[in-house]
């Protein structure tokens, strides 16, 4: 299963995108986002935002994660914005609760 999207020019985004390929782990939290853990900080110099919308590739700094949300929810002031997932947002709910994932560029 393939699953695209596009990241943004944000520093956070950039350090990202050096990062790859990468395969990482992810779990499903509530049912509306799946995060993964990295294991270093990446440079988060903002914006934040809290207009969070399905589909937003977001970086939540405290505790140095990456979310992929693909369900309706409120926000926390410490996200920053990665990109988008461009897939059609059904095919998280069909995937296991905890996997691992590979990110590669395209």
């Amino acid at each position: 299963m393939v699953i695209t999207a596009n990241l943004n020019d944000s520093q956070v985004s950039k350090d990202f995108a050096a990062m790859l390929p990468v395969t990482l782990p992810w779990f499903r939290n509530s049912g509306i986002e799946y995060i993964s853990e990295l294991s270093a900080p990446l440079t988060e110099t903002g914006p934040f935002y809290t207009d969070v919308q399905p589909g937003d590739l977001v970086y939540y700094n405290p505790a140095d994660s990456i979310t992929i949300i693909y369900e309706e929810t409120s926000s926390v002031p410490t996200l920053t914005e990665m990109g988008e997932i461009t897939s059609d947002l059904s095919v998280f709910d069909s995937l296991p609760d905890t996997l691992d994932m590979r990110i590669e560029r395209s």
